[in-house]
């Protein structure tokens, strides 16, 4: 690592709920920094919020056609560029900001747009990091670039490797340290049984403001849900696996690590399980990390796969925004007919966000945070439990950026996991640990696959 900069220009894209929610993050770290935040509406409430943290703002939508004009001013060598919209390409500003000897960060790989003619889904997931995959492959040695790192994606990823360590630790005599590598973390996940990996998530927060008819609202981007919900169901696949689900398909192209359900997101009902929670149904909803995470938990016997597991998102939102989910058709949001982010209005409630390790040989390990709304206002002003996840791990990411200039195109599963848990764990406190018995079993309406096989290692 080299020496971090001490106020570096930042421009973000995009003051949304995460937007807002990093600002006084950003602040604390680099009270100096001049920022900018570029959004399509700045309404009053947004302009108050820049204005408490000294930010200048500046009303302008990021379009495929505009977006080198707007922005390649604004950029510099050692400046951050931070993308938190929907819908503004990934691909496109990091090679705009690396073209100027800057830095980009985001929570999500983005296209221009999702839709493509003739596609009844949106584009999912492994083809998106597919194509990031092909640019970080061309990006070597160039100014770094963090993509799909927030909560989840994002911080998570962190957490496996913490939760695999702690199992090692516990289970395995020899493997009090944590590995120090690829082929070290996938061997770690194998010789500790892992079948399945969960990122399990629900959200408990309450809005005291009733849902209108035909209103969807969540507790973070409305927009950026509704495009998971409709997005195919993706997981990674692990190889203890003998069936594909119903609709699955596997990929002809990239990794191979992770497997489509012909069915958007919403429609894939499965089982979870959470301290606070106990058991809970959830959905099958597309993200990043189910494929990095299965991706890198990989092990290779001469380029031959002989261990990978199952990873996936189980997802159960706030119960207003369950209520608003029967307004989603399986191709797309017809019948939304308003869409509000809910925040201030929040009035109780936690966001239980951590991985849940499944062994074959040991009992699970669920660990994450059970952070409340209340706590998380007192960390930190225009935050709920749901932004604060995200913009901590932002933050912590962009001063790993600067500690590490010329690392090109990352993931988060190749950053270093302690200097980001170091860095972000108090905004996600109080932490959780806890071990069971417990398996992701069919129910009634709910997807569940196949039993435990043991899948050896040669």
């Amino acid at each position: 690592m080299g020496q971090a900069i001490v106020s570096p220009r930042i421009v973000i894209v995009g003051l949304g709920n995460v937007g807002e929610a990093t600002l006084p993050l950003l602040r604390r770290l680099w009270p100096q920094s001049n920022v900018l935040a570029i959004d399509k509406t700045l309404d009053a409430r947004r302009r108050r919020v820049l204005a408490a943290f000294g930010v200048e703002g500046a009303q302008q939508r990021i379009t495929r056609d505009n977006h080198a004009r707007v922005l390649a001013p604004l950029l510099a060598p050692g400046a951050m560029l931070l993308n938190l919209a929907v819908d503004v390409c990934s691909a496109d500003l990091i090679q705009l900001a690396q073209a100027h000897g800057a830095h980009y960060l985001d929570t999500c790989i983005d296209p221009w747009s999702y839709h493509e003619a003739g596609s009844p889904l949106p584009t999912g997931n492994y083809a998106l990091r597919e194509d990031m995959l092909a640019l970080a492959a061309r990006s070597v040695g160039r100014p770094t670039a963090v993509v799909a790192h927030g909560a989840n994606p994002g911080f998570v990823s962190v957490l496996v490797k913490h939760a695999l360590h702690r199992m090692g630790q516990r289970f395995l005599h020899g493997r009090e340290a944590p590995p120090r590598d690829q082929p070290g973390w996938a061997r770690l996940a194998h010789d500790l049984g892992v079948r399945v990996i969960q990122i399990a998530e629900r959200d408990t927060q309450v809005s005291a403001c009733a849902r209108a008819d035909g209103e969807f609202i969540n507790t973070w981007s409305v927009d950026g849900f509704i495009i998971e919900c409709l997005q195919p169901a993706e997981l990674g696949w692990g190889t203890h696996e003998i069936a594909l689900p119903a609709q699955g398909r596997v990929h002809e192209h990239g990794c191979g690590a992770a497997i489509a359900i012909e069915r958007p997101g919403h429609t894939v009902k499965i089982k979870s399980w959470s301290p606070n929670a106990l058991d809970f149904d959830a959905w099958l909803i597309t993200h990043n990390e189910a494929i990095s995470i299965a991706d890198y938990l990989t092990w290779r016997d001469d380029e031959k796969v002989t261990y990978r597991p199952t990873a996936y998102y189980a997802y159960h939102p706030c119960d207003q925004a369950v209520a608003a989910m029967p307004l989603l058709d399986r191709d797309g949001a017809t019948r939304v007919r308003q869409r509000r982010v809910i925040k201030d209005d929040i009035t109780s409630g936690i966001d239980e966000l951590g991985v849940f390790l499944i062994s074959d040989r040991f009992p699970a390990l669920w660990l994450g945070s059970n952070l409340s709304i209340g706590k998380a206002r007192r960390q930190a002003p225009y935050n709920s439990a749901t932004s604060l996840q995200v913009a901590s791990s932002v933050v912590a990411a962009l001063e790993w950026i600067t500690l590490n200039p010329r690392a090109g195109i990352v993931e988060s599963e190749q950053l270093d996991h302690e200097f980001i848990f170091e860095r972000a764990v108090a905004c996600w406190s109080p932490m959780v640990c806890e071990y069971v018995a417990w398996r992701p079993r069919a129910g009634s309406s709910s997807l569940a696959f196949a039993e435990f096989l043991a899948a050896p290692l040669t």
